[in-house]
């Protein structure tokens, strides 16, 4: 693994990250959110594992006054060629103000993972949603995503992290409709070989909304 002042692409992630960090507020025209997301996967075997998340959103960027909160589990199977499968069930809870919402979701997801170069890792996901209402204010259905990662693993020092780049897209229906978009730029701090703490900017956009720009966090554990 190369040190940092040795990755040009890895100093143009950290350059962005530090960018979007310090200019995210310039921006009147969108708000800002916190979003914390913690995750723990269990290896069962080799072709099996068991996924677990948590996630608390918040309606400030000092993670207060939070309105979402969900979970989620599932069980994903390894396919040859780093090609995975997994089928996940989340169950959601919204309430901003007076207004609150309930939701079951079924997730059915394919990913793929490959080396680009000795540093740099690519993955990519998809997901189908079925998402269910408790309440009739809200519409049951079908959401489609696709998400395109980046992660480079370098050295600051004798400090380890792995900057990281994504984009995912989100249709609502129909596959083809984009409907709202997620850039994330951040990185991760490996803190044991099973505990990692990751930090990013998320900008979300919306079609026929306004843009929210969110600070993302949380741990992920693997066992």
């Amino acid at each position: 693994m190369k040190p940092f002042y040795e990755n040009p692409f890895a100093k143009t992630i950290l350059l962005f990250l530090l960018i979007f960090f310090a200019g995210w507020r310039s921006n009147s025209g969108a708000s800002d959110e916190s979003w914390f997301n913690n995750s723990a996967t269990f290896s069962i075997s080799p072709k099996f594992s068991l996924k677990l998340t948590q996630e608390t959103r918040c309606l400030d960027i000092t993670y207060s006054d939070p309105y979402l909160n969900n979970v989620q589990g599932g069980i994903a199977f390894n396919l040859p060629k780093n090609f995975y499968i997994a089928t996940l069930y989340k169950r959601e809870h919204v309430k901003i103000q007076d207004a609150a919402s309930n939701e079951n979701r079924i997730t059915l997801e394919a990913g793929w993972k490959t080396k680009a170069s000795k540093d740099l890792d690519i993955d990519l996901r998809f997901r189908t949603e079925i998402r269910e209402y408790e309440e009739d204010e809200q519409e049951d259905h079908l959401r489609f995503r696709m998400r395109i990662r980046g992660k480079y693993n370098m050295t600051i020092g004798k400090l380890n992290i792995k900057p990281f780049v994504a984009l995912e897209t989100f249709g609502k229906n129909k596959v083809y409709t984009v409907q709202r978009t997620r850039l994330y730029i951040g990185t991760i701090f490996p803190l044991s070989n099973h505990v990692e703490f990751h930090i990013s900017y998320l900008w979300l956009a919306t079609r026929n909304k306004e843009s929210i720009h969110i600070l993302h966090s949380g741990f992920d554990l693997k066992f």
